[in-house]
This record gives structure tokens, sequence and C-alpha cells, in this order.
């Protein structure tokens, strides 16, 4: 056990070090970027190290490298007498897309390290505990397995559905319900060390950058990978509750959807959630939470709904479809990608460095952006590795990028729509870009036709082999269903960058 300890708190310190080594790589390549394109020096930050490491020397990486085999035996000598005390972590709390604060407790390397090991073991040993409609934190279990599960689910005539949500799930859950749960000659198979390390990192203290102090008295720290294991323990009684009942759902961390085949059922399902709500401490989102709804695309006599979203998926009584959160998020992303390169620095600077626009290759920002784009649509592929594989030559290996996700949807309409969403931006964003050209540039910029901008015609520049041909949503799809259907879910990545947390 010791050389494990020392090992995990190797690679944590080497899986910061290298988080901060990447942060200054992206720093300085937006540096040589920007002197790229504008032919102006960029200026920089004076250097520093992150806040967090003066905050306790065992949060610094170097340190925890130069001594592992020390701290390792601290922690070893500390876990075999009961005594285990996590240092206080680091709190900090991020704005919420939708509104309020999100906390993160920040451990130090030696606790993340302790967490990591711990966890792993638990969620393994526990694995069959667990219900098999839970798949957030497990082993073996996927976003896209819920979606295949909640998919044939719904196939009856009448079904009745249920969307709960819990307001925050992590911050609020009762002490005395969790050691309950993981009580001795309970469901979970725990050791005596194992529950001594699950108590000392429920309760342990914390301070801000700002000096505020405190100690956990509620709920389960955002930021250690213990309280995957420990979400999944509190939902456990809930899992139980609903499995006992007439129907079926799908639980994905504090997300769930319920399927009844009668509304008194239903009833019974939603008194589950209440149930559970009263002796959990967490309560019930009502604003995410649908209640009892018939899934129907005609009125009925009751609160009906024709759809709804789960992980990312939108779904429908005539199929699967992409939801309008996913969607948004992959416009988000593809339209940051073509302004960054595109208007970004001839915005702030009005300039553009010599040699960035000429004859042949007409522009190497529009380059660069097509080949991002090319990578966000399909991961790590070329175009003629995609073109190969749907002509039935050679492999691509698994599918990934934004469409890798969406292999399940059967229909491709919307990654038409998003195709030609795609060409339509992109060549208002370049018409915007010929206007913010310097003047001596402007009399020979001209805007690409929209044939060549998907071919990629306009580039022609034999010195330099580029791939400059639009990359499509709709050619992406169509390797990913392929994928699955030739290799199911090992085929695709199933928790890509199509997905957005809902």
């Amino acid at each position: 056990m010791l050389s494990v300890i020392e090992k995990a708190i190797e690679d944590e310190a080497k899986k910061r070090l290298a988080r901060y080594s990447q942060a200054q790589y992206y720093k300085h390549k937006y540096a040589s970027v920007f002197s790229k394109r504008t032919g102006s020096k960029a200026k920089l930050k004076p250097h520093s190290l992150p806040a967090a490491w003066d905050f306790h020397r065992q949060f610094d990486p170097r340190y925890c490298l130069n001594h592992s085999k020390f701290l390792s035996r601290g922690l070893w000598r500390s876990l075999q007498v009961g005594n285990y005390i996590p240092l206080e972590a680091l709190r900090r709390s991020f704005p919420k897309p939708t509104g309020g604060v999100r906390i993160i407790d920040a451990f130090s390397i030696p606790d993340a390290a302790i967490a990591k090991i711990f966890a792993k073991n638990l969620i393994r040993r526990n694995a069959k505990a667990f219900s098999d409609a839970s798949y957030a934190y497990q082993e073996g279990k996927t976003n896209l397995d819920a979606v295949l599960r909640l998919r044939t689910m719904i196939q009856g005539e009448t079904v009745f559905v249920s969307q709960y949500d819990f307001t925050k799930f992590f911050d609020s859950i009762s002490h005395v319900y969790l050691r309950n749960c993981l009580s001795k000659g309970g469901d979970f198979l725990t050791t005596t060390m194992e529950r001594g390390v699950l108590s000392a990192v429920m309760t342990h203290t914390w301070r801000d950058l700002d000096g505020n102090v405190g100690v956990r008295d509620e709920g389960i720290p955002q930021g250690n990978s213990i309280s995957l294991f420990l979400a999944n323990v509190a939902a456990h009684s809930l899992d139980k509750d609903l499995g006992s009942l007439s129907g079926s759902f799908a639980r994905f961390a504090d997300d769930s959807v319920v399927v009844n085949l009668s509304y008194e059922d239903a009833l019974k399902s939603s008194e589950a959630y209440a149930r559970f709500s009263k002796i959990s401490g967490v309560k019930i989102n009502k604003v995410k939470s649908t209640g009892i709804r018939i899934f129907s695309d005609v009125p009925c006599e009751m609160a009906h709904i024709d759809e709804f979203s789960f992980l990312s998926y939108k779904f429908t009584r005539h199929g699967l479809g992409m939801s309008a959160k996913a969607e948004a998020n992959i416009k988000r992303r593809c339209a940051k990608i073509m302004y960054n390169n595109l208007l970004l620095h001839l915005r702030r600077t009005k300039k553009l460095a010599a040699g960035r626009r000429g004859a042949g290759f007409v522009d190497w920002d529009l380059v660069t952006c097509v080949n991002e784009l090319r990578r966000y649509i399909y991961g790590a592929r070329r175009q003629d590795e995609i073109d190969d594989f749907l002509n039935g030559v050679g492999r691509i290996g698994r599918s990934t990028g934004a469409v890798g996700y969406f292999c399940l949807l059967e229909d491709s309409a919307k990654f038409r729509q998003l195709d030609g969403w795609l060409l339509h931006v992109l060549q208002a964003m370049y018409s915007r870009r010929l206007q913010l050209l310097p003047k001596k540039l402007k009399s020979s910029a001209k805007q690409i036709s929209d044939e060549k901008l998907l071919s990629g015609e306009w580039y022609d520049f034999p010195a330099i082999s580029m791939e400059t041909s639009l990359p499509s949503f709709f050619t992406g799809w169509r390797a990913a269903r392929k994928n699955f259907a030739k290799h199911g879910l090992g085929g695709v990545d199933p928790t890509g960058e199509g997905y957005a947390y809902e």
C-alpha cells in the first residue's frame, strides 16, 4: 500500500504540473498567433505561479514530487492508526450559466491521491450493489448506455414520464443519512479504514483565498474523487425504492427519468422521490422537474409532453433527436472557432501581418479556421480517412468529435441543418473579415463562393499541401453511425464533444 500511495501522489502531482504547463503553453501560443497574424508583439502578463501552490506546500506539485516518499509514509501511518484527517481544502466559487455559483473544494495533492485510491477500490467492490438503472460514476457504464435504456422504456403506447432533478444535490446531502447508508452490515462493503476516510472527507475543513474558514457539516465536496462514490451511495435508497415499483427508470447522478405504465404507479414513484428528499435533506428542483406527464403527441385529459431531454438527447414518440441545449453548445463552439480565427485580432488591432493573405492560398487564417473546425467536428480524423471508411476502405478507430456522441440518431436532418448553418455563419464572418481588412488589402479581397468554400478549391498553393474542404456534420454522423453498427458503443466516444451538461 505504501508504494501505491507514493505512486498516486506522484501521478497527481504530475497531472497538476502538466495542467500548469499546458496553461503556459496556450498563453505563449496565443502570443505567437497574435504576432503572426497582426505583425505586432503581444503583451504578456508577468509570469506567476498558480495561487493554489502558495496555499500550502502540499498543493505545490514540485514539492510533492520531491517528497512523495516522505508524504506517503506519513499518510500510511495515519491511515493505519485511524487518525487520517485531510488538510483544509481550498474553496473556490464559480458562476453557473443558469445563475448562482458552484462551490468547488480542491484538496491537497496527497489527499487527492488518497481519495482516488479509496474511491477506485470502493466503486469496484460495490459495483454489484448499485442499481442497474444508475449510470453515473461507475465503471463499464456510460451516458449512451442510459440513453439506450431509456429509449426502450418509452416504446409503449401509453406511458407516463416523470423527470426529477435535485437542487444542489452534492451540497445538501445529510451526513446523518450518509452514515446510516454506510453503516456496518448495510448494502455496501466497506472496511474500518475506508469508513474513516469517508467520514474525514465528508467533514473536512476549508479555507478560501480571502481567509474565510469553515468545516463542512452537510453535503459532499465537489472536487474529490470519493464524492463520486458517496453520490451514488446517497441515491441508492431511492434506486431501491423505485426498483420495487412497477415501471422503470434511468438515473445519471442527480438527473433521472421515470417511466410508468399507469398513473397510479407514477404517483407511487413521485412519493418515492418525496420520501428520499425528506430523509436525505436534498430538495427537489421544481423548475427542472416536470412531474408526471403523459408522453403523447396529441392533447390528453391530463398534462402531457411530446418530447423531453436527457443527457443531450431529445426523446420523442418518433425517435431520438438532439436536445436544444446540445445543439446550442455545438453552434457556440463552432462560432467561437470561426470568430477567434477570422475576426478577433482584426477587430482588436485593425492590422494584418504581411503574408497572411496572397495569391493562391488566399488567407492563412481561413486555412487554420477550417482545420480547427474539422478537428472539433471529426476529432483527429482527416476528410480522406472518413471518406475511405464510408466507402468500405480501412478503419478510423473510435468516432470522436462533436457528432460521435450522437451515433444513436437515425434521422440525418439535424446534421444537414448544421451543415447549412456552418456554411452560412462562416460566409458571414468571412465577409465581415474582408470589411475589416486594412485599406491596401481591400482592393484585392473577394468573397469566396459557397461551392469553393465547401470544396476547398479556393486554396491553390501546391508548395504546401493543406486540407481545406469544409468539414460536414452529416458526413461525421454517417461515420459514427457505421462505427456504432459495426462495433456498438465501443466504436464511439460515449462522453465526447457533443455532450452538454443539462
